[in-house]
């Protein structure tokens, strides 16, 4: 975000990928077909390989947590500063780059701050979930996460944004981590710029993006 949310390849994928690897021999994590992806045709995408696209709050860490928790790799493609029409923009890229079996997708934030139409913002993240199904990968989609103190502000906007997210993944069928929901009003999950999530809160963002896929 220009004042707020503010990108990595190869080298964090990899370094993920060791993690997972390692988190796999320890504890026998691997694929088994259940979940969300249970019966899915993933066809040439790998169904153990997720990406994670969204802006500074994604870029912050939460998809390395949630690769410890799958015991998977998750590339995080979050670029600070980012907003759905840029997501939109660069997904076919990133799918046809990584093949992955999910797509997650968090962005909204810079939407919101700098004024972007809401109308425009769903139509940009639709074309993501729908780019992700003709992709053969799973999208999952995540609501916003909550703002306040100098980010107050836009606390509302940001709301109806998150219930607008709501509304259109269920008219895509595509699931929704909503992190507005379980973020709640617990300031321990929001630093005190009222934006970015603290370490509690970057751990309940990965929990809930777990509980959809598991």
């Amino acid at each position: 975000m220009r004042r707020g949310l503010r990108a990595g390849r190869w080298p964090g994928y990899l370094c993920v990928v060791t993690l997972c690897a390692a988190l796999a021999g320890l504890t026998g994590c691997e694929s088994d077909g259940g979940g969300l992806g249970s019966g899915h045709d993933f066809g040439a995408n790998d169904p153990d390989l997720y990406v994670a696209m969204g802006d500074s709050i994604t870029a912050a860490g939460w998809p390395s947590v949630l690769a410890g928790k799958l015991g998977q790799p998750v590339v995080n493609r979050g670029v600070p500063g980012a907003r759905s029409d840029q997501g939109a923009a660069s997904v076919n890229g990133t799918l046809s780059r990584y093949q992955p079996g999910y797509l997650l997708i968090l962005y909204g934030a810079n939407d919101v701050i700098q004024g972007a139409n809401l109308d425009s913002t769903i139509a940009y993240l639709r074309s993501m979930i729908r780019a992700a199904k003709a992709n053969q990968s799973i999208p999952v989609i995540g609501t916003l996460t909550p703002m306040s103190e100098s980010h107050q502000i836009w606390a509302e906007t940001a709301k109806e944004l998150s219930r607008r997210i709501r509304s259109m993944a269920s008219e895509e069928r595509c699931s929704v981590a909503d992190l507005e929901k379980a973020f709640g009003n617990n300031p321990e999950y929001i630093l005190p710029d009222g934006l970015h999530p603290t370490a509690a809160g970057t751990e309940r963002i990965a929990s809930v993006f777990y509980g959809v896929i598991r």
